[in-house]
This record gives C-alpha cells, sequence and structure tokens, in this order.
C-alpha cells in the first residue's frame, strides 16, 4: 500500500487509545482516523471513516464474544483490515487471532515500532 494508512482504534482504556494515537502518527505514514471504546462504536463509525485497518482490543465491556463482532465487521467493511490488540501473552493472542481469523495480533506492551509494524503488514496483504 502506499500513501498515508488509515487507522481506526477500538479499545476502552482512553490513555490506550490516546498511547496508540501518539505512537501510529509518529512517523507520519499513518493516520488515526477514528477511537472508539466499544464495538457498537466501531461498527457505526468504521463504514464512514474508511480506515484500512482496525486495532481491536480483544476485550470490550459490550463484546462478551469477539467472533460474532469480527464477523460484523468483516460484512460490513469487508476492506479493512483487523489487528487485535491486548494484554493476553504472545501465544495466547496469536492462538485467538487465528480463531478469529483476524489480520494480525499485537501485544499492547509492544515498542512503538512493532505497532507500527503490525499496522503496515496488515494493509501488505499475505506474504508469499
Amino acid at each position: 500500500m502506499t500513501g498515508t494508512i488509515r487507522v481506526a482504534v477500538c479499545d476502552d482504556a482512553r490513555a490506550v487509545k490516546f498511547f496508540l494515537r501518539q505512537v501510529l502518527e509518529e512517523e507520519g505514514d499513518i493516520k488515526v482516523v477514528s477511537a472508539t471504546s466499544t464495538g457498537e462504536e466501531a461498527l457505526g463509525q468504521l463504514a464512514d471513516c474508511r480506515a484500512d485497518v482496525l486495532l481491536l482490543d480483544l476485550v470490550l465491556p459490550d463484546v462478551p464474544e469477539p467472533a460474532m463482532l469480527v464477523d460484523r465487521i468483516r460484512a460490513g467493511t469487508p476492506d479493512t483490515a483487523i489487528v487485535l490488540i491486548s494484554n493476553l501473552p504472545p501465544f495466547s493472542l496469536e492462538k485467538e487471532a487465528a480463531r478469529l481469523g483476524t489480520d494480525g495480533w499485537v501485544p499492547k506492551a509492544a515498542k512503538p515500532a512493532q505497532l507500527r509494524d503490525a499496522v503496515r503488514a496488515a494493509t501488505a496483504g499475505p506474504s508469499e
């Protein structure tokens, strides 16, 4: 992908959303276009903000089963890549991302470069 990567962030913690915006926008090729706190808010804004990537917290108060939210996102905005973020240990997070069929995952405790790389990788498509 060339140009600016448009990212939506969905996390119920205000500090996490602030941190992600700061880190992602640091190098200029990524722009946070939406920051929501619930799955329903994310669904409502995704089509309008035309995000290339959604950074989705795996644990949200209004989402008892993440698979249902991922399915709804895929149905409404199929071109938006989904990258899970969580405080789960990396092995568990990777396993959950595979179960849900998302485009990637990154721990919340990842280094800034790893967060940006996860977003960039999600827009690059499958590697050969």
